[in-house]
């Protein structure tokens, strides 16, 4: 018997056993089934087998289990088993149906194997499968959504993102491994960039906005957030950009800053920018011009060849000035009727004069036929320039006032000419 009873031991000891009666009450529980559950033999006896299960077992779930029992067929599965105190534990479970000496059904025996570990290591698992399967949505988002690139130190592109692509107009492969200047659109000013380039080297950021240019030649406006990348030393290795789209934004400003019928910048801008284009120009150690322009006899000219025609005239000497003041930061006010202004820079004294002259010259040269403005008979402007030293201050008002009295000269002089404060 000795040999029996150290087998029954072994079994007691290490295997998780439960049997019940045919109502699944509790009749017996091995040593080893108290040890993991924290009940003793006492406690379970006569407890229904269902309050050991974990609240999130369903009752569906176990009067499916008991319905497979009824039918005296064995039962396989895995199940969610409260302990006692606090926790839980997992086993896989096979239910066996036990007879009596007539054959009779008698009740259920349970053969558990614990099983939490593994369980343990499937969530886990599970878990990390579900963040990845979010970062992947997440990261599939920014990319067709959030105008993103990456470039080294020189500023080459070595990532874009989808939306990038979209709105640039461009395929990946085409922007890979070039330098970003393949986006930059003329009319931004050199000054922005060379500010941002002083910026981003140092590990500092940069925010601004900018207007690009499509690789079909149109443009989009974007609010630009670039960030520095550093390797573990801290060392720049290049930089992330992300950029918000504010095109229609900026049509709308624009629109509110320029006028409708000629293009050209409006009196309201003109109060804006004044001075913010005297300090960046003073800070980059520039001459500027401040040019006002008159359309000569041009109530004569409406006069006698009509208003639609006149406006015309007026397009025509925005389109003249502005393809003789080409650089980034010139800019071509109406200020109004036929009464026109231009703020521009210059390394020097002389390239202020000589850029004025060229436009009055362009605009003669269209030879615009203009009866009632004798003794030219075409088109013509009368200008006045004021040319500001970077190294000396002034006012708006005495800039507006002098300049003013130049054009008053030149109308005096014969018109179509320039004079200079």
């Amino acid at each position: 018997m000795a040999p029996f009873k150290d087998f029954r031991s072994i079994v007691d000891n290490n295997l998780i056993t439960l049997s019940t009666d045919l109502e699944g009450n509790i009749l017996f529980a091995s040593k080893a089934y108290c040890d993991v559950s924290g009940y003793t033999v006492s406690e379970l006896r006569d407890i229904h087998v269902n309050a050991l299960m974990h609240s999130d077992i369903s009752s569906d779930f176990l009067e499916n289990i008991w319905s497979a029992l009824r039918s005296e067929s064995t039962w396989n599965g895995e199940l969610k088993i409260r302990k006692k105190e606090r926790g839980f534990y997992w086993v896989d479970v096979k239910v066996l149906p036990s007879f009596g000496e007539e054959g009779e059904l008698k009740g259920f025996t349970a053969i558990m194997h614990d099983i939490t570990d593994r369980k343990q290591v499937d969530t886990l698992m599970q878990r990390v499968a579900e963040e990845e399967l979010l970062i992947s949505k997440h990261a599939e988002i920014i990319n067709d959504y959030v105008i993103t690139s990456a470039t080294d130190i020189e500023g080459t592109i070595i990532s874009v993102s989808r939306a990038f692509c979209k709105i640039s107009g461009y395929s990946e492969a085409e922007l890979i491994g070039q330098n970003h200047r393949i986006i930059r659109h003329p009319d931004m000013p050199n000054s922005i960039y060379k500010d941002m380039w002083q910026t981003i080297p140092k590990g500092k950021e940069w925010k601004g906005e900018l207007k690009n240019r499509t690789k079909l030649g149109d443009f989009y406006w974007v609010d630009v957030y670039i960030q520095p990348n550093k390797d573990q030393d801290g060392k720049v290795i290049g930089y992330t950009a992300v950029r918000q789209d504010i095109t229609d934004k900026k049509k709308l400003e624009e629109l509110s800053i320029k006028d409708e019928l000629t293009g050209a910048y409006n009196r309201r801008f003109y109060n804006q920018v004044l001075s913010v284009e005297i300090n960046r120009a003073k800070r980059n150690e520039l001459w500027v011009g401040f040019l006002m322009v008159d359309a000569d006899h041009f109530k004569k000219y409406n006069d006698t060849y009509g208003h639609r025609a006149g406006d015309e005239v007026l397009k025509k000497i925005v389109s003249t000035l502005a393809a003789s003041f080409r650089r980034s930061g010139d800019h071509i006010f109406r200020l109004g009727g036929e009464e026109f202004a231009v703020l521009y820079s210059a390394e020097c004294k002389d390239q202020l004069r000589s850029s004025a002259e060229r436009a009055r010259q362009a605009m003669y040269d269209l030879t615009i036929e203009h009866s009632g403005n004798e003794p030219h008979n075409f088109v013509t402007l009368s200008m006045g320039l004021m040319e500001l030293d970077p190294k000396k201050e002034y006012t708006s008002e005495e800039i507006y006032k002098y300049a003013d009295e130049a054009l008053y000269r030149a109308k005096q002089s014969g018109r179509n000419c320039l004079e200079l404060v």
